[in-house]
């Protein structure tokens, strides 16, 4: 009995091997199009839809996903590079797959795949508010002030506290949160085998000690235009409301803000004054109807997303 019991177990931990590197697999060749993926695994699992892009027998709305990287081989390689750094790759058959990915207005983008994980912490869940915030690398005092404002009282409060990992505003929402205890997410434009930037290595370990670090890029993919773009996207989805406490006119800030909004979510914009370009952003937002004016965290009403 105890050698039955040891093949079962063997056989069935090469079984679920086999299936985290068949959602690796996918998850680098089809970054982004995590609609068509997750259609082709209902209908006939995830190892299955894999062999299927390799061997080009998939749709052609598939096959042009995968048109430039269907012939990876790294997967193995990503599922071991993660457990060196103490990362874990979570895709939509765990139950940590943030619910907020499942809705149906978020599957009409660029839904990812799968997620690369790294941290103490837990991803947002659908019983918990979400709250992301963006703005410019190049912040002023007054910038940096209501930043760390917001996102320190959200964060006691107990609201789970997101962003990207760049200079500026973002940095000082991470640092806020950490300050007051809190457990941030940090949405990474590049592979988690990098810093983003160099000059946040410390403070990103910071986030994985107490929070989380995500990516949907694979191991040694380096922060470019399109990936941020990607982790912008990623952000708003992640989140029921986005906060922008300083923005210039143009940059990605804006870009996060206006996708949000597209996605349903509650955009709230800190105004600056009036002479100030860094916050010329924010007052577009506001102008245009997109962005609610928030003059203090209680201003900060999240209405959750759910499935």
């Amino acid at each position: 009995m105890s050698g039955v019991s040891s093949e079962n177990a063997v056989s069935g931990s090469e079984m679920v091997w086999r299936e985290r590197v068949a959602w690796a697999y996918l998850a680098h060749v089809a970054r982004g199009q995590g609609a068509l993926v997750h259609l082709a695994v209902s209908l006939s699992g995830v190892e299955a839809a894999a062999e299927a892009v390799r061997h080009r027998e998939v749709s052609e709305d598939l096959l042009r996903a995968t048109a430039r990287s269907w012939e990876y081989s790294g997967a193995e390689a990503d599922l071991e590079t993660a457990a060196t750094l103490g990362a874990r790759l979570v895709t939509p058959a765990d139950a940590e797959w943030p619910q907020r990915l499942r809705m149906a207005g978020w599957l009409e983008g660029s839904t990812p795949v799968a997620l690369w994980v790294r941290g103490q912490g837990v991803l947002p869940g659908a019983d918990s508010a979400a709250v992301a915030f963006t703005g410019t690398r190049v912040s002023t005092a007054y910038g940096d002030h209501v930043a760390s404002e917001f996102a320190g009282d959200l964060a006691m409060r107990g609201v789970s506290v997101l962003s990207g990992s760049g200079f500026g505003i973002e940095g000082a929402v991470l640092r806020a949160a950490l300050g007051v205890g809190g457990g941030p997410v940090a949405v990474m434009p590049c592979g988690l085998d990098r810093a983003y930037p160099s000059g946040h290595a410390r403070l990103l370990e910071r986030v994985a000690e107490q929070g989380v670090v995500l990516s949907e890029y694979s191991f040694g993919a380096e922060p470019r235009r399109e990936r941020f773009n990607g982790s912008g996207v990623l952000l708003a989805a992640l989140s029921d409301a986005v906060v922008v406490p300083e923005a210039g006119a143009r940059g990605r800030a804006l870009s996060v803000a206006r996708e949000a909004h597209r996605l349903g979510r509650a955009v709230y914009a800190i105004p600056g004054p009036v002479t100030s370009a860094a916050s010329a952003g924010c007052h577009a937002l506001i102008y245009e109807g997109i962005g609610r004016i928030a003059q203090s965290p209680a201003n900060i009403e999240v209405t959750q997303i759910k499935s």
